[in-house]
């Protein structure tokens, strides 16, 4: 599944994939050049961000299945970003489906 395919999903904007640097390496969608590699560098941050509370989780409770995260969902009054790995997403909130969507990320990063 390319990037288009998930660009093409209800309400989706943006989507990209990232480095581990936070580097695009590719992207599709309405966000000019600029503004999408600050989506990767905020999406890149954001993962690091969510593996070392999810790691610190774990360690905490003592339960396993919290670590390592796999991806993370952030959603403002009516947009919303999510990611699975080095893939990235941003959409209308109102226009599409979080669980679609999230699936998409899942198979797209899973290539």
């Amino acid at each position: 599944m390319s990037l288009r395919k998930i660009l093409v999903l209800d309400g989706v904007t943006a989507v990209c994939r990232f480095r581990d640097d936070g580097v695009v390496m590719e992207a599709e969608g309405l966000l000019p050049q600029d503004l999408m590699e600050r989506l990767a560098k905020f999406a890149q941050w954001y993962r690091r961000l969510v593996s070392g509370n999810t790691d610190l989780l774990s360690l905490f409770t003592q339960m396993r299945g919290w670590s390592p995260s796999q991806g993370w969902i952030v959603q403002g009054a009516s947009t919303t970003v999510c990611s699975w790995g080095n893939v990235v997403c941003m959409f209308q909130s109102a226009e599409g489906s979080l669980n679609e969507v999230m699936q998409a990320l899942r198979d797209v990063a899973n290539e």
